[in-house]
């Protein structure tokens, strides 16, 4: 189908979709793939194409907080706007839509989030941007059956596209910052600038945001964690969540998974720094999974793995002293 966001140059067309904007001459496709120049307009091949639908945890988004304890409809399509070498979903996001699969309509989607009880939607996976025009219409319809919507993005859409998302129903974005200007160079083909411009715009818009970092061996080393958590609290603030990941070898990258010290000392440089709520991912059990009140420490949220156990949060506050804790609860 057509795609929306280009516009015309010269004789090539600009795709406005994200960062890249990348200009198209005739028959030429943009770095995800998916977007192609025919005849002047960008048309689209990955509208209702997906790869996966299913309920899961809105924890193992990661959001730890953002209706802590429920389910979310979960799709993705295929392809991504990046090229990192340790893609842990890189048989979807280095793939194309096959041409013979199934379109899945918009009211297939939410019909089903409603049936197994889900109380969002989550485009996730692989890069969710790139099936845009199909969130547009996911979005627009959840939100008029009540469910709330969510997106697990590198963050490289154009704040343009960011509105519009918003303006259709987007209420939370997880966003995965790969690392420092040389990780985004060296690995990822892309800027880290643009995705810390996603992320400020975002909490001004009044989407709600967490931020993850999957901290790669031999990629990511305690300067480039001081200098995230630096943009972190310069761009995000202080009360949005940091969740430090541990990573495993996949696709073409075979270093060892992050050492469990590293990932401690993440959480705990970055509360040393400032940040309310710090975490640690992929380890089950770990104290760090838990939330605690900033002001009194209190136990608010007692998490394993990618469940809920406890959630003592009461009207979006700490029980014991009353702070308020960002987020969304109800």
């Amino acid at each position: 189908m057509e795609a929306s966001l280009y516009s015309r140059v010269g004789d090539k067309v600009v795709c406005q979709l994200c960062w890249r904007f990348c200009k198209l001459g005739d028959g030429e496709e943009g770095h995800c793939r998916v977007r192609r120049n025919e005849g002047g307009k960008i048309f689209t091949t990955t509208y209702g194409k997906l790869s996966h639908l299913e309920s899961r945890p809105i924890e193992i988004k990661p959001f730890f907080h953002f209706l802590p304890g429920s389910t979310s409809m979960t799709f993705s399509t295929y392809s991504c706007n990046f090229d990192c070498p340790w893609c842990q979903n890189w048989s979807i996001s280095k793939a194309t839509p096959p041409e013979a699969l199934r379109e899945t309509s918009p009211e297939e989607v939410v019909d089903l989030a409603l049936i197994m009880g889900d109380k969002s939607t989550c485009a996730s996976l692989n890069e969710p941007t790139l099936l845009y025009e199909y969130l547009l219409d996911v979005f627009r319809l959840a939100r008029e059956k009540g469910l709330k919507n969510t997106m697990v993005s590198n963050g490289y859409m154009s704040i343009l596209a960011l509105k519009n998302l918003k303006n259709a129903g987007l209420d939370a974005i997880n966003i995965d910052v790969k690392g420092d200007e040389r990780v985004y160079r060296d690995y990822c083909n892309a800027e880290v600038e643009y995705v810390w411009r996603v992320i400020e715009k975002a909490t001004k818009l009044g989407i709600h945001v967490e931020v993850v970092c999957l901290l790669v061996s031999n990629v990511v080393d305690e300067e480039v964690v001081r200098e995230i958590v630096r943009e972190h609290l310069r761009r995000a603030g202080s009360s949005i969540s940091i969740h430090f990941t541990r990573y495993f070898p996949a696709y073409r990258f075979t270093a060892p998974p992050t050492r469990i010290e590293f990932l401690e000392w993440a959480v705990k440089h970055a509360y040393k720094e400032g940040a309310e709520f710090a975490y640690i991912g992929n380890v089950p059990g770990h104290r760090f999974e838990n939330t605690h009140c900033p002001d009194c420490g209190e136990l608010l949220i007692r998490r394993y793995s990618f469940s809920t156990v406890d959630n003592r949060i009461r009207s979006g506050c700490c029980p014991k002293c009353g702070r308020e804790i960002y987020g969304v609860w109800v």
